[in-house]
């Protein structure tokens, strides 16, 4: 998936929006009539109120939360806007293949293949990532981006042509998570780099 950022923001502004006035319009319709103070058999919110009243109340409530959402999505996608373009800089490639979530990179390396795996395991661990799988016979490398293990790292060493491919992947695990700030770019990026030094 790739990021933009204004249909990003926008969308969800509405849903945040949407979700909100429509739940104060349910609670005040539905539960507000049932809930009465201690002692007393009158309802918190008076019955008098028409459909058309809650359904205002909603939507000012909708509205508030919308601005509020832009107060706090506002900096947060920028900064991940910033971090992607340092990012492209530094690595001095277009800002859009920065901006996929999902990350690849296809390398390829000469030995034996216990050397191979061996520098790549090792051009892992220099990620800060948690190793889950590290199997030299079917040339697999599975690891998690740490703290959170937001990200899979996935990496692959098949024979090719008299010597090896190794292909290094990372895609974040939940397919809820819309921003990255440039991780997935950077580690498969920073691990092609260790694995082929020039």
């Amino acid at each position: 998936m790739r990021r933009e950022y204004t249909k990003l923001v926008v969308s969800l502004t509405l849903t945040i929006a949407v979700f909100f006035g429509a739940g104060v319009v349910v609670a005040m319709l539905y539960v507000g009539p049932q809930i009465t103070h201690r002692g007393s058999s009158t309802p918190l919110v008076a019955h008098e109120y028409s459909f058309t009243d809650v359904a205002l109340m909603g939507v000012v409530f909708g509205v508030f939360s919308a601005a509020l959402s832009l107060v706090v999505l506002i900096p947060i996608v920028r900064r991940d806007k910033r971090r992607c373009l340092a990012l492209s800089k530094s690595f001095g490639v277009p800002l859009g293949r920065v901006l996929f979530l999902t990350q690849s990179a296809v390398m390829r390396a000469s030995g034996t293949r216990e050397t191979v795996f061996r520098e790549a395991l090792a051009a892992v661990r220099s990620q800060r990532v948690w190793l889950k799988v590290q199997d030299l016979e079917i040339g697999c490398i599975e690891a998690y981006t740490r703290p959170f293990f937001a990200s899979r790292v996935t990496v692959k060493i098949d024979e090719l042509d008299g010597g090896w491919q190794v292909t290094a992947v990372s895609t974040p695990i939940s397919g809820l998570l819309i921003l990255d700030f440039g991780r997935n770019f950077e580690l498969v990026s920073r691990f092609a780099q260790e694995l082929s030094p020039t």
